[in-house]
């Protein structure tokens, strides 16, 4: 018997699964580094809600050698990609749940396998 799995990119804010589109959003505030997925209208409700901060904030170009991405910077990650990037992590031995959020380990892990 042959198995067939969907994976879809659900909207962390709503809940909704996203049909076109999306995009993975990475953000610092207060110390801490977020993670979120969001329909390409969330993202841009995101981006108007933090204009007027961004505007007035100096940008950070590094953290102290951690790397990482700031507040402004998307990636997307395709329904497609995420599928592949699943399939790997589970034939290669990595937890990952069949929706929501890849850690940025698995994904880092995807990459330099690819």
């Amino acid at each position: 018997m042959a198995q067939k799995v969907t994976t879809h990119l659900v909207d962390d804010l709503t809940g909704d699964i996203i049909e076109h589109g999306g995009k993975n959003v990475t953000f610092s505030f207060d110390g801490s580094h977020y993670e979120i997925d969001l329909s390409d209208d969330n993202v841009e409700q995101l981006r108007e809600a933090f204009s007027d901060y961004v505007a007035a904030a100096r940008e950070v170009s590094s953290r102290g050698g951690r790397g990482g991405r700031g507040f402004g910077t998307t990636q997307r990650s395709s329904p497609d990609e995420l599928a592949k990037i699943r399939e790997w992590a589970a034939a290669n031995g990595h937890e990952v749940a069949p929706r929501g959020r890849i850690s940025q380990a698995v994904k880092d892990a995807y990459d330099a396998a690819h």
